[in-house]
C-alpha cells in the first residue's frame, strides 16, 4: 500500500511540474514531468502521458487566449506539421532517436545563451509563408521521431513581434493539433498502457493545480517577460534533453 502511494505521488508530483511549466509558457511539460517520471514510469507508459496531458493542458488554457490566434497564420503550420508526423514516425525503424534529442539540447542551450549573454532577441516582422510551412513541417518530423513537435514553431513564434497570446496560440495550438494525430495513432495501434486511467487519475489533480497557477503568473507578465521566459524554458528544456546523456 505505501509503495504504491508513493508511485502515484511520484507520478502526481512530475504531472504537477509538467503543468506549471506549460501553464506559464504554453509549453515544455513532457521534458519537465519526465524528470520526475522516469524514475517510475517505463518508457511505454510515459510517452503516451506525456501526449494525454499535454493535450489535456492545451484544451483547458487556450479558450483563455484563443481570440488572439490569427488563423490566416496558423493554417500552415498546421498542414505543414500533420504532414510531417508521418514522416518523423517512419523515420524511427531506421534511427535513433536519442542522439538526435543530443543534437537538439545542445542546439538550444548554444542559442538561447546566446542572446541571453547579448541580452536581446531579433525581431522578425515580416511574413513568411514558405517559412512557416516549413517549421511546421520539421515541428511535424521531429514530433514523429522524438516527440519534439513544439521547438521549431516555439522559437520561430517567439521571434516575431506578435503579442504574447499570438505567440503562444499559436505553438499551443501547434502542439495540441499534433498531440492528437498522435494520440490518434496510438489508439490505432493499440498502444496505450493498460494502467493509463489511474495514471491519469493520479495526475488530474496535480496537473488543475498547476496548470491554474502557472496561467495565473502568465496573466501577470507582459509581453517583453515572456519572451524571456521562452528564452530560459528553450533553454532549460536543452539542459533536460542533454542530463540523460551525462
Amino acid at each position: 500500500m505505501e509503495h504504491e502511494l508513493a508511485y502515484y505521488g511520484i507520478v502526481a508530483l512530475g504531472a504537477l511540474a509538467g503543468a506549471l511549466a506549460t501553464g506559464l509558457a504554453g509549453f515544455a511539460f513532457g521534458i519537465t514531468s519526465l524528470g520526475i517520471w522516469a524514475h517510475v514510469l517505463s518508457p511505454a507508459e510515459a510517452a503516451p502521458m506525456v501526449i494525454i496531458c499535454s493535450l489535456l493542458i492545451v484544451l483547458g488554457t487556450i479558450g483563455a487566449i484563443w481570440r488572439a490566434i490569427d488563423f490566416r497564420s496558423v493554417w500552415i503550420f498546421l498542414v505543414g506539421g500533420l504532414i510531417g508526423v508521418p514522416g518523423g514516425v517512419a523515420l524511427l525503424p531506421y534511427a535513433d532517436p536519442g542522439p538526435f534529442r543530443i543534437f537538439v539540447g545542445a542546439t538550444l542551450i548554444l542559442y538561447c545563451g546566446a542572446f541571453i549573454i547579448a541580452g536581446r532577441m531579433p525581431a522578425i516582422t515580416g511574413r513568411y509563408r514558405a517559412i512557416d510551412a516549413a517549421v511546421g513541417f520539421g515541428g511535424g518530423v521531429m514530433g514523429g521521431f522524438s516527440g519534439l513537435s513544439g521547438v521549431l514553431p516555439t522559437i520561430w513564434c517567439s521571434l516575431m513581434k506578435w503579442p504574447k497570446d499570438r505567440q503562444r496560440g499559436t505553438f499551443q495550438l501547434f502542439n495540441g493539433v499534433m498531440h492528437s494525430a498522435s494520440l490518434t495513432l496510438y489508439i490505432a495501434q493499440d498502444r496505450l498502457p493498460e494502467n493509463i486511467l489511474p495514471l491519469l487519475g493520479a495526475s488530474a489533480p496535480a496537473m488543475i493545480v498547476g496548470t491554474g497557477i502557472g496561467f495565473a503568473l502568465y496573466r501577470r507578465i507582459n509581453d517583453a517577460q515572456f519572451k524571456k521566459i521562452l528564452l530560459w524554458m528553450l533553454g532549460a528544456s536543452g539542459i533536460g534533453l542533454l542530463l540523460p546523456a551525462l
